[in-house]
């Protein structure tokens, strides 16, 4: 085990306060995560219709990101970071005001503006990170950034567990409004950080190549098709639970709580699975594993009329959670190897675009079919359907990485 985080020693400084901004941003991510769709019903909203309003996120992120690479190449980074590590808590607690009051258009307004303030500190974090590491400890570097919002989601999640058991008349948004308010102290983590300054017009002359965008397009395609696949089901898995097994918040978060803890671990030995075994295996292995649990999980809608059914459900989930996230870490090092360095700002920022477009769409065409009563587990196999797309051209573009760096 001593073996295990000896490599994390060495990580620079500036790596820790920026990790711990994202500690803060990813908190509230987690807790509304967790607890915002219960939050929605309790308050009136139906369930394609919280899927709506929780697109126009996705939306906002699609709109942004792109322009913020191009700004980023103008004004000191810290500056953005700061700036969204101050406004997230705020429009989340806004986001909070409006579903109190029922202010739906408002409420559009404000989880659009969210989106963006996550945008400032979630698009430019990991270029950051990757450049203010070495090659020696880059992968420690991304499993903690990525392990960062297992963390995050295990702290909330038993924590809304043990509250409701101490305080059971503590509501699920007073229960959010509490992360916000925590969340608050990010902007400290980014102010003690080093100025981190646009690079000069001499090392900007770089343009992308006609090579460089067909590597680029190479390493989309599976982002786009495991984004597009993952919005039909992630932000709106706590609603399966809720509807078709009756798991409320607090079961849900706790089940969350135990899924997480085995992502932490795995993320934890990430770099030694990749050193070991490469990432043909440590990829697209777990992530098919994870594909099947996925698969079981919808099936259980079919069995939902038996007392055991929730617990088989419960089990995929915490299952299918490490299997799925361990090769997060990996794809993402993957993608920013095979595109090179110059590369890397541009593709995080079209990364994110895919996510939060994908999703966004996703998530309209989740309202739509909800709307028309198609079935949960339906739902769930579209995202299988994805994913297996996914994973079989991540396994193409690994092959195709081995030879180039082979022949190098």
């Amino acid at each position: 085990m001593k073996k295990i985080f000896q490599s994390y020693k060495t990580l620079p400084t500036d790596v820790w306060w920026l990790l711990g901004a994202d500690v803060a941003l990813q908190l509230i991510n987690a807790a509304f995560a967790l607890l915002l769709n219960y939050v929605m019903i309790d308050h009136g909203y139906k369930d394609y219709d919280i899927t709506s309003i929780n697109g126009n996120r996705y939306l906002a992120v699609l709109i942004c990101a792109y322009p913020l690479t191009l700004i980023s190449e103008r004004i000191n980074l810290k500056n953005l970071l700061l700036i969204g590590s101050v406004t997230a808590p705020l429009l989340s607690l806004a986001t909070l005001w409006c579903i109190h009051f029922h202010i739906s258009e408002l409420l559009r307004l404000v989880t659009f503006l969210w989106g963006v303030s996550f945008s400032l500190v979630q698009i430019m974090a990991l270029p950051i990170l990757m450049n203010i590491t070495t090659e020696e400890n880059e992968t420690e570097a991304i499993s903690l950034f990525f392990a960062i919002g297992s963390f995050t989601t295990i702290i909330c999640g038993l924590f809304n567990y043990l509250a409701n058991l101490v305080f059971p008349d503590f509501s699920n948004i007073s229960l959010l409004a509490l992360y916000c308010f925590v969340a608050c102290f990010g902007p400290f983590f980014i102010y003690k950080l080093n100025d981190i300054h646009p690079k000069s017009k001499a090392e900007q002359v770089y343009r992308t190549t006609k090579s460089d965008w067909r590597k680029i397009g190479e390493v989309l395609i599976p982002v786009f098709l495991i984004a597009f696949g993952a919005g039909f089901t992630i932000p709106f898995i706590n609603l399966f639970f809720k509807f078709v097994h009756n798991v409320e918040a607090p079961v849900f978060s706790l089940i969350n709580t135990i899924a997480f803890v085995l992502v932490v671990l795995g993320g934890f030995i990430n770099p030694i699975i990749k050193r070991k075994l490469g990432y043909k295996f440590a990829i697209t292995f777990f992530q098919s594993l994870a594909i099947i649990a996925l698969f079981l999980l919808g099936t259980t809608e079919w069995i939902q009329g038996y007392a055991y059914a929730p617990l088989i459900a419960m089990g995929l989930f915490i299952v299918r959670q490490p299997l799925m996230n361990i090769a997060g870490p990996l794809t993402t090092e993957l993608s920013m190897k095979y595109v090179g360095e110059q590369n890397r700002k541009l593709v995080s920022a079209i990364i994110s675009a895919i996510w939060s477009g994908s999703w966004f769409i996703s998530a309209v065409l989740f309202s739509i079919l909800r709307e028309m009563k198609i079935a949960y587990s339906n739902i769930i196999f579209i995202t299988v359907g994805f994913y297996i797309l996914g994973v079989v051209w991540y396994y193409l573009l690994i092959l195709k990485f081995e030879k180039s760096t082979s022949t190098s």
